[in-house]
């Protein structure tokens, strides 16, 4: 008679499974290098992993917002540069209208220059970068600037838009146009009508108002270097979160190579050694330990 078969090879059955677990588990990290392959080889780790993803994920978002913020910002720098200029080319203009020496003839044809940098300095301010209007604040949809006559009015809000860049870190995303030439176009619709009614006294007055002028576009163009200072050295704190990370998955999904050679091998010679062992159940009956 058969001793216990049925118990024998249920025995054995869970042993070889068991065994092909482990064959299994050591041949994908073999083959793969990675100790996590299934969320049942570490559920903690792998649970971590997914944690790491997602600030990875983050950080890219960071980078995004950072070199987008960068480009606009660039260009709005760029173009505030461009208004320096104009802007004290008008005033040069306008002192040369202010001598004694100048005639109507004259001014008028200086009027007509300051207007033309004037009109330059417009369309510098409805800069439109991607279908977005730099300086209308968040009204970046439409032009932040039209002209009536020598008025020229603002037609954005005062709203600024802040970038996450960083945890914890943000730069503005726009530049109300009221902020950098609200006192430009004052100061030169000023500066036209007194040259237009040819008094020297007013022409002089209103070439007053462009250190004020010009210092509204210098202190916006400041801001824009504090902004982009921020974005470059934010720069390397994401790569170095990033780079801590990565190091961080390395260390957790990574395989031993050599243990993991080494239990391949252990669990090919139980796997073995068990199949060996039940093909020799059914040769022994209850003769063979009475004996």
């Amino acid at each position: 008679m058969r001793i216990s078969d049925a118990a024998s090879y249920q025995r054995l059955l869970d042993n070889l499974n068991m065994l092909n677990s482990r064959l299994e588990t050591a041949t994908e990290q073999v083959s793969s290098g990675r100790r996590l392959n299934h969320l049942h080889d570490g559920p903690s780790a792998a649970a971590e992993m997914v944690q790491l993803n997602g600030q990875l994920a983050q950080i890219d978002q960071f980078q995004t917002n950072a070199d987008q913020s960068n480009y606009l910002l660039q260009f709005s720098d760029s173009v505030l540069t461009s208004v320096y200029d104009l802007v004290t080319a008008i005033f040069t203009r306008g002192s040369e209208a202010a001598s004694s020496l100048a005639d109507e003839q004259s001014r008028a044809i200086l009027a007509v220059e300051i207007r033309s940098q004037r009109d330059q300095i417009l369309s510098l301010a409805n800069t439109d970068v991607q279908g977005r209007f730099l300086f209308a604040g968040s009204q970046s949809a439409s032009p932040a600037f039209s002209l009536s006559g020598d008025t020229a009015q603002y037609h954005g809000d005062n709203v600024i838009n802040t970038v996450d860049i960083n945890n914890g870190l943000s730069v503005n995303g726009n530049i109300p146009g009221s902020t950098a030439f609200q006192r430009v176009f004052e100061t030169v619709e000023q500066l036209l009508a007194a040259i237009d009614a040819g008094d020297e006294t007013a022409i002089r007055s209103s070439l007053s108002g462009f250190a004020g002028a010009l210092s509204d576009v210098n202190k916006v163009r400041a801001a824009l270097g504090v902004d982009l200072a921020k974005i470059e050295n934010s720069s390397l704190a994401r790569q170095m979160q990033q780079t801590s990370i990565t190091a961080r998955q390395a260390n957790l999904s990574n395989a031993d190579m050599a243990q993991a050679v080494t239990d391949l091998t252990q669990a090919q010679t139980a796997l073995q050694a068990s199949l060996t062992a039940g093909s020799m159940i059914h040769r022994y009956n209850l003769f063979d330990f009475l004996v």
